[in-house]
């Protein structure tokens, strides 16, 4: 029985937490209620920056590709067949309206005319003729000489001898004029774009042997094709700026024509701008970029472009309601390179999630604004 006390004397030192052998650790009381392990893990929140939609104007910039061309070009042959005796022009040279091209030898059509000259005098004189023959017979006439019947027919070779003479004046007037065609020249003032002959080639006239390209230069022509999607937007008239790679500056015109044909297979629209060339530093058919702003669209509902985003297609915007950022679609009108028009789906006193959050949060996170277009929240 002696033995047993150290025993129960050890039983009630583990027992008790202040008697623990020495240097052995006592049992620790647990800090984690059955609350705290129940309750739903903390969202982190957000901070974002909103701009207020506003109403204002609004301007979206077309840009296509595109190239000049000559405002006319010309391809000039002869209107009347025969050799060519001299060119007058070469590729490069610029000439004057009327200034003279080429010319066909002129010998066949100077004998032609002078044909035609005497075919002109014998029609006169066979007028002349007869008509003294009706004066003698309207005399004769007179004293039952002649009979009515012949002096009727004197008559008829008269009026037929003046048809002849105005048929010899019309060909004298036609060989005038062909003689006149063997010299070309050039219908407006521009450059020669090609010289397609040389002295002693024979010019035909069907088919017509082509001698000259002529373009104008003093002005040339850029040509766009747009996207039909923006069909609506561009006006005649409407502001445009063309760059060319060799010039430091676009060169500011408008628009001058808009096509109203659709290209069916690429499903655009040409648009051409006029672009004075007065020192003929441009060439046609250089490439070009055109840039074209229309009349802008006042008293719109605008968002900054940076608070759009595209989700599944459609176009939306973040707001923040309740705390937590909502998706809202929208659908926009013209956009420019910092704003977007709204045509629906916001309120003009609304405001937009913009920034790098705008882009990258979910909708439904938590956030908190700390910004308001640039200012601190009220």
């Amino acid at each position: 029985m002696r033995c047993g006390a150290p025993l129960v004397l050890m039983f009630f030192a583990a027992a008790w937490p202040g008697c623990s052998p020495q240097g052995a650790p006592g049992p620790v009381a647990s800090t984690t209620s059955t609350t705290d392990l129940l309750a739903p893990p903390v969202e982190p929140v957000v901070e974002v920056t909103t701009a207020p939609v506003r109403r204002g104007s609004i301007v979206e910039r077309v840009s296509a590709p595109g190239s000049l061309r000559a405002r006319r070009e010309s391809h000039i042959g002869a209107e009347v067949s025969g050799r060519i005796h001299q060119v007058f022009v070469n590729d490069g040279d610029r000439v004057e309206a009327g200034a003279p091209l080429f010319q066909i030898d002129r010998e066949p059509y100077e004998m032609a005319l002078r044909q035609a000259m005497a075919v002109l005098d014998v029609a006169r004189a066979e007028r002349a003729q007869i008509e003294a023959d009706l004066t003698r017979g309207n005399a004769l006439r007179r004293s039952d000489i002649v009979a009515a019947e012949q002096l009727e027919r004197m008559r008829t070779q008269v009026a037929v001898a003046k048809a002849h003479e105005r048929q010899a004046v019309e060909g004298v007037a036609l060989a005038r004029h062909h003689l006149k065609q063997t010299l070309v020249v050039a219908p407006f003032g521009g450059s020669i774009a090609q010289r397609l002959v040389d002295e002693g080639t024979t010019a035909l006239i069907q088919p017509q042997t082509i001698a000259i390209v002529l373009q104008e230069t003093d002005e040339l022509e850029a040509e766009a094709n747009i996207p039909e999607s923006q069909l609506s937007i561009v006006r005649v008239g409407d502001t445009a700026l063309v760059h060319v790679e060799s010039l430091p500056q676009p060169i500011q015109t408008e628009v001058s024509a808009v096509s109203d044909t659709i290209d069916p297979q690429a499903r655009t629209y040409r648009v051409q701008m006029i672009v004075p060339n007065p020192d003929h530093a441009l060439k046609a058919g250089i490439f070009a970029r055109i840039d074209i702003l229309p009349s802008a669209k006042r008293d719109v509902m605008l968002v900054p472009r940076a608070a759009v985003r595209s989700e599944e297609g459609a176009q939306r915007v973040l707001v923040v309601r309740d705390g937590r950022a909502q998706s809202v679609a929208v659908r926009l009108g013209v956009v420019s390179d910092d704003e977007a028009e709204v045509l629906s789906g916001l309120e003009a006193d609304s405001d937009v999630i913009v920034g790098t959050a705008a882009r990258e949060i979910a909708p439904g996170m938590p956030v908190r604004v700390i910004a308001v277009s640039g200012r601190a929240p009220s």
